[in-house]
């Protein structure tokens, strides 16, 4: 990973937003489309657009030899928790949505995780994956940590 200048920075930030911002309007309209009385089909397809805003992003970060930020991290998990907890809502408060839309929804959901834990465990690895949210082994270090058979330095 190269280092970057503020102005590359600059330049990486403007391309994942010109390749998110038009994903995240179809993805909106089709979702809107679907929910409106549409059908799952079209809720599917939404979930398919943001896989590509996804896969569009990975392509970025290759090309430009970078990961993604914290700050994308953050806003990423966010915003899967609150569709996390606007389906758990949708389900007990609003009538027929579980019967039309549940599996459609949940189903989109399970894989967008399952892009994300893909892209970890090919990047990183299995154990580097679940390294980066191992952040007790960071919090209390103790000499058994250390070892490098546990991920701790040679």
């Amino acid at each position: 990973m190269m280092p970057q200048t503020p102005d590359d920075a600059l330049d990486r930030h403007a391309l994942v937003s010109a390749v998110w911002l038009p994903s995240g309007f179809v993805a909106l309209g089709l979702f809107h489309y679907g929910f409106a009385g549409g059908g799952p089909w079209w809720v599917l397809a939404g979930f398919a657009a943001l896989l590509a805003g996804y896969a569009a992003h990975l392509i970025v970060n290759a090309a430009l030899s970078s990961r993604f930020s914290r700050y994308e991290v953050a806003l990423a998990l966010v915003v899967y928790a609150a569709a996390g907890l606007a389906l758990v809502l949708a389900v007990l408060f609003e009538p027929g949505f579980a019967a039309a839309f549940f599996l459609p929804v949940a189903s989109g959901m399970a894989g967008l995780a399952a892009a994300a834990v893909f892209y970890m465990v090919t990047t990183s690895g299995a154990r580097a994956a679940f390294g980066q949210f191992d952040i007790i082994r960071n919090n209390n270090p103790r000499r058994a940590s250390g070892l490098a058979h546990r991920g701790g330095r040679k």
